[in-house]
C-alpha cells in the first residue's frame, strides 16, 4: 500500500507543463491506440517547443549578463577617455602658463613693396631664419631655465593667425592669456634714402635700422641682431664673444654683470673675467670670477675656473680646495644653470684637477679624455691638459700623438690653440730633458702670446719653473736663477725650482731649505715630497729619502714617481727583492714610464731572474728615456 501511495504521488521532475503523469497514465489506460499515439506526439511537441522557450530564455539570460558587463566596460572607457582629454587640457594649460618662447608676427609692410612680394610674412621669417641660425650659432654650456628671460623648446616661430578651431589654435590662446612669450611685431617704411625697418619685441623695447632697398638682407640681418640683443642679452653677448667680436659684446655684458637678473649676473661676470684675463691678467680675471660665485655661491662654471687659475698661479693648494667643493655642488640642482648634457663633463673636469694635483695622472687622462668626447668648449684647447696629464705619467708618445690632432678650442680668443700646442710640447720636452727643446718651444710661446696682454702674468708661475729648470739642465745657473728670482714667494712649483736648481750647484743644505718652503705652502700635494726624496737619494741618503717618498705616497696613492723612486731607494740598500713590489705598483699607475722598466729590470738582475729582466730592458727601449736612462740602458749587458 505504501508503495502505491508514493507511486501517485506527483513527481516535479517528471510533470510536465503542469499536467500530472499520474492523470495522463489514467486517460492512456481508456483511450484507443489511436488517439494515445496522437495524444503522444501533441506532448512531444508541447516538451520540444518547452525546451525552445527554456532555451531562448537562458540564451537572453546570458546576453543579459554579457549586454550588463559590456555596458559597464563602455562606461569605464568613456570615464578613461574622459579622463585622458581632461589630462590632456590640463598639461595644455600648465604647458600654455610657463612657455617662454620668442613669437614674431608679420611685419606691416608698403603696399608696393607687398606687391613686388615682400610682404610681412616674407619680411618676418627672414628675421625667424637669422635669429634661428644666430640660437644655432650660440654655443654655450647655459640651461635655459636659468635665463631670466628665455625662451623654452618652443624656442623661436612665425605667429601667422590660424583659422577656424584646431588644437594649435587653442594653444595659442592659452599661451597668450597664461603664458610669457614675447611677441615681436614690427614694420617696414619708406625713407629718402631707402627702407627703414623696426623690431619692438614686447611693449617697452625698440629699434630700428635704415639703408638702401638693395641691402634689404644686411639690413634684416642688423634688425635680427638688435632682437637677440634686446630679447636675449646674455646669450648675444656669447654669440658676439664667440664670432671674434668681443669688444662689441662688453658693452652687452657690463650691465649684466652690474644690475641684470640673479640669473644673468653670474654668466656675465664669468664670460667678463675670461676676457679680462686676455686683457689685465690673472688678477683681473679672478676678482670678476669671485664676484660671480659671490653672487651665486652655487655657481659651478666660475668654480671650475677658481681651481684652475689658482694652480696656474702656483697655488695647488687653494686650487684643491675649489676643486673639491665642485663636487657637491654638482650632485645639487646643477642641472637648473647648467646643461644636462655637460654636468658630467665638469664633474669630470673637476676630478682632473683633483686628481692632477695629487699626482694621479693616468686617472687625469681618462677624466680629460672624457671632457674632450662631451663636447663642452674650453679654453686653450682641451687637449693641452689631455697631454699635460699623459705627460705626468710619463707616456711622451701618446702626449705628442694628443697634440699633433688636438680637439677644437673654445673659439673665444683666435690662435689659442697656438699657445695650448706651445704649452704641451714644452712640458713635454722638459719630461725628456731635452733642455735645447724647452727653449725653443718658449720662444713659440712668447710669440704666441703676443696678442694676449693679459696672459703674460702666467708667465712667472707656469713658464718660468720649466724654463729655469732647462738653464740649470744645461749648468747655466746664473740665467737659471734670474728666471726663477723674480717669481712669486708662494709659487709652489717655483720653490721646487729653486731647490732643483740648488741642488744641482751642489747647495744640499740651501735645495733643502726651498724643499721645506714649498711643503709648508703646499703640505697635501705629493711633488715636493718626491723630488725632495730623489735629491737625497742622489746624495746618497736613501733612508731619509724613503721617509720622504712614504710622504709622497701618502699624499698622492697613485702617483708613480713616489712608488719608482721609493724602489730605487731600496735598491739602493741592496733591497731589490723589496723594490720590485714598489715598481709594480708604480706600473699600474704608469705603464709606459721608460725609467720604469729599466730600473724594474736592474732589480730583476740583482733578484737573479735575467730572462724577466731582460724583458723589461726590451720594453725600455720601446719607451722614451732621457740622455743619461739611455747611456745605462745602452751599459745593461743583458740589454738586446
Amino acid at each position: 500500500m505504501a508503495e502505491e501511495k508514493e507511486a501517485l504521488e506527483p513527481d516535479s521532475e517528471s510533470s510536465i507543463g503542469g499536467v500530472d503523469p499520474v492523470a495522463i497514465g489514467l486517460a492512456l489506460a481508456g483511450a484507443s491506440r489511436g488517439k494515445a499515439d496522437a495524444f503522444l506526439d501533441e506532448q512531444r511537441a508541447f516538451i520540444k517547443d518547452q525546451r525552445h522557450h527554456l532555451h531562448e530564455q537562458l540564451k537572453q539570460l546570458h546576453l543579459g549578463i554579457w549586454e550588463k558587463r559590456l555596458g559597464v566596460l563602455l562606461r569605464l572607457a568613456t570615464a578613461m577617455i574622459g579622463l585622458a582629454v581632461a589630462a590632456g587640457l590640463a598639461f595644455m594649460v600648465w604647458d600654455a602658463a610657463h612657455s617662454n618662447g620668442l613669437l614674431i608676427e608679420p611685419f606691416s609692410v608698403p603696399p608696393e613693396l607687398a606687391a613686388k612680394g615682400l610682404t610681412g610674412e616674407v619680411v618676418a621669417t627672414k628675421v625667424l631664419d637669422r635669429l634661428m641660425l644666430m640660437q644655432s650659432l650660440t654655443s654655450s654650456q647655459r640651461a635655459p631655465r636659468s635665463y631670466a628671460n628665455s625662451w623654452d623648446e618652443k624656442g623661436i616661430k612665425l605667429d601667422v593667425p590660424e583659422t577656424g578651431v584646431s588644437l594649435g589654435e587653442l594653444d595659442a590662446f592659452l599661451r597668450q592669456k597664461l603664458g610669457n612669450d614675447t611677441h615681436v611685431t614690427g614694420e617696414v617704411v619708406r625713407t629718402a634714402s631707402g627702407v627703414s625697418l623696426t623690431a619692438r619685441a614686447g611693449v617697452n623695447v625698440a629699434d630700428s635700422v635704415a639703408g638702401p632697398q638693395e641691402d634689404m638682407d644686411a639690413l634684416v640681418q642688423r634688425l635680427a641682431e638688435s632682437v637677440y640683443r634686446m630679447t636675449q642679452p646674455y646669450r648675444y653677448s656669447v654669440y658676439l664673444a664667440t664670432h671674434g667680436r668681443m669688444a662689441d659684446a662688453i658693452p652687452v655684458l657690463m650691465p649684466l654683470a652690474r644690475s641684470g637678473s640673479v640669473e644673468d649676473r653670474p654668466w656675465a661676470y664669468n664670460v667678463l673675467a675670461l676676457e679680462a684675463l686676455d686683457r689685465e691678467g690673472v688678477q683681473a680675471a679672478l676678482g670678476l670670477m669671485r664676484k660671480a660665485v659671490n653672487v651665486d655661491p652655487q655657481f659651478v662654471v666660475s668654480q671650475v675656473n677658481i681651481a684652475r687659475f689658482e694652480y696656474e698661479q702656483g697655488r695647488p693648494e687653494p686650487s684643491m680646495r675649489a676643486a673639491r667643493s665642485i663636487l657637491p655642488m654638482l650632485a645639487g640642482e646643477a642641472e637648473q644653470i647648467i646643461l644636462p648634457r655637460f654636468i658630467p663633463a665638469i664633474r669630470k673636469m673637476a676630478e682632473f684637477q683633483i686628481d692632477m694635483l695629487s699626482g694621479a695622472f693616468r686617472d687625469a687622462a681618462e677624466d680629460q679624455d672624457f671632457v674632450i668626447r662631451s663636447g663642452i668648449p674650453g679654453r686653450w684647447g682641451l687637449s693641452y691638459d689631455l697631454a699635460r696629464a699623459q705627460q705626468g705619467e710619463h707616456d711622451l708618445a701618446a702626449a705628442r700623438a694628443t697634440m699633433a690632432d688636438p680637439a677644437p678650442d673654445s673659439g673665444l680668443v683666435p690662435g689659442e690653440s697656438m699657445v695650448g700646442k706651445a704649452l704641451a710640447m714644452m712640458v713635454v720636452d722638459s719630461e725628456a730633458q731635452d733642455w735645447t727643446g724647452v727653449l725653443a718651444q718658449d720662444r713659440e710661446l712668447q710669440m704666441a702670446l703676443a696678442p694676449f696682454a693679459g696672459e703674460h702674468s702666467f708667465l712667472p708661475t707656469l713658464i718660468a719653473p720649466v724654463v729655469a729648470n732647462a738653464l740649470a739642465g744645461l749648468g747655466r745657473f746664473a740665467a737659471a736663477e734670474a728666471v726663477i728670482a723674480p717669481t712669486p714667494a708662494d709659487c709652489y712649483a717655483c720653490l721646487i725650482a729653486r731647490a732643483r736648481i740648488a741642488g744641482l750647484k751642489g747647495e744640499h743644505a740651501r735645495a733643502d731649505w726651498w724643499f721645506a718652503r714649498a711643503i709648508q705652502s703646499a703640505p697635501s700635494i705629493p711633488f715636493a715630497y718626491a723630488d725632495w726624496g730623489q735629491a737625497l737619494l742622489a746624495r746618497g741618503q736613501p733612508d731619509t729619502a724613503i721617509e720622504k717618498f712614504k710622504l709622497a705616497n701618502q699624499k698622492g696613492p697613485h702617483f708613480a714617481d713616489a712608488l719608482e723612486g721609493w724602489g730605487e731607494a731600496l735598491m739602493a740598500k741592496n733591497q731589490s727583492h723589496l723594490a720590485l713590489a714598489k715598481f709594480a705598483q708604480a706600473e699600474k699607475y704608469a705603464p709606459n714610464w721608460g725609467r720604469l722598466h729599466l730600473k724594474r729590470g736592474e732589480a730583476l738582475v740583482y733578484a737573479g731572474k735575467p730572462d724577466e729582466a731582460k724583458a723589461q730592458f726590451a720594453r725600455a727601449t720601446q719607451l722614451d728615456l732621457t740622455p743619461a736612462d739611455k747611456a745605462e740602458l745602452a751599459r745593461r749587458p743583458l740589454h738586446g
